[in-house]
């Protein structure tokens, strides 16, 4: 008869890479950010291509908080050379939409990772997340593009004070 000694503790391991479906949703946002202004003003793209990789890069590769928001700040200088080319207003505010999901989204991703482990079963707070970040930049859109109209004339300047405007009311939300 053997005896199984139950006093030795079991090891176990917990990935804490960054949540799958949010780190897709930052991925899909930054590139959908990066494509919305590249017809229209091509040095644009070098600068949305390179926040899309630095983005995946933070979230598939290694985690890292600093390279997603280094990728969104890329993503986001890329909008506002895009907006001083001459990209429509309305191209620019969907660009600014995809930079805030992406940044919102990569950091919600890596901080689920380091909370609850990459295989817990997190796809519906992550959703639930998602659809808040959006409503929210989405208001902050509304707000920049409302300050845009008010501000007239149609000019690009304008369309990226409004636009800077509503970026700071949305982070500004998110982070409450």
């Amino acid at each position: 008869m053997s005896m199984i000694d139950d006093t030795t503790p079991t090891r176990v391991t917990v990935d804490r890479s960054p949540a799958k479906v949010s780190a897709t949703g930052a991925t899909i946002a930054g590139a959908v950010a990066a494509l919305t202004t590249a017809p229209f003003a091509l040095l644009a793209l070098p600068l949305g291509l390179g926040g899309v990789a630095m983005i995946a890069g933070g979230l598939w590769a290694t985690t890292s908080r600093r390279l997603v928001s280094l990728g969104t700040a890329s993503l986001f200088l890329g909008v506002l050379v895009a907006g001083g080319f001459g990209t429509p207003v309305e191209f620019l505010l969907i660009a600014t939409i995809g930079v805030g999901m992406a940044w919102d989204l990569g950091h919600n991703a890596i901080g689920l990772g380091e909370q609850m482990g990459r295989h817990s079963k997190t796809r519906r707070s992550e959703v639930i997340h998602a659809g808040a970040t959006l409503i929210v930049v989405l208001a902050a859109s509304v707000i920049g593009y409302s300050a845009y109209l008010v501000g007239g004339g149609g000019h690009p300047v304008a369309a990226l004070a409004g636009m800077s405007l509503g970026l700071v009311f949305m982070i500004w939300a998110i982070r409450i």
